[in-house]
């Protein structure tokens, strides 16, 4: 099987050739030619990736239309915007040493309220610099030293 009729199954699903051909507008026959001469043109994939609901980029990386470089954004934003939301809040809770099952049975203000080394502030397109009325602090408020929470 080749890298263009592997990709086509995987997407496809249970979904003839002919559907494929017809959700995009094209020939039957022309997407089967250009599926076993593993020639399938720049647009059929784009056409197909759209009609599917797929990331017509990462789909054009995959079968080499283009390469990740081209894409102008490194791998760590690339892998961002493809983790969900539950994954991102997951990794955040480990870096702030936050078990699972408190971010998702708390409010995140609490959770972050209880981690180490957040920074408490605005902000803004000046990230990092200091404002007059933010603190940034190292460790949780403890409201039996007489810290505020």
């Amino acid at each position: 099987m080749n890298p263009s009729m592997k990709w086509l199954d995987d997407v496809r699903g249970t979904d003839s050739i002919r559907e494929v051909a017809r959700r995009v507008g094209m020939n039957q026959g022309t997407l089967n030619r250009q599926v076993n001469l593993d020639q399938l043109t720049y647009e059929t994939v784009r056409d197909v990736s759209r009609a599917y609901g797929r990331p017509v980029l990462a789909d054009l990386v995959q079968l080499g239309h283009l390469k990740a470089t081209d894409l102008g954004t490194s791998a760590i934003e690339n892998a961002l915007r493809a983790a969900t939301e539950e994954e991102l809040v997951v990794e955040l809770g480990r870096r702030l040493g936050i078990s699972g099952s408190v971010l998702f049975d708390a409010p995140m203000s609490q959770a972050i309220g209880t981690a180490e080394n957040v920074v408490h502030g605005r902000f803004g397109n000046d990230v990092g610099a200091p404002a007059e009325n933010d603190q940034a602090v190292a460790r949780p408020r403890d409201p039996d030293n007489g810290e505020d929470t």
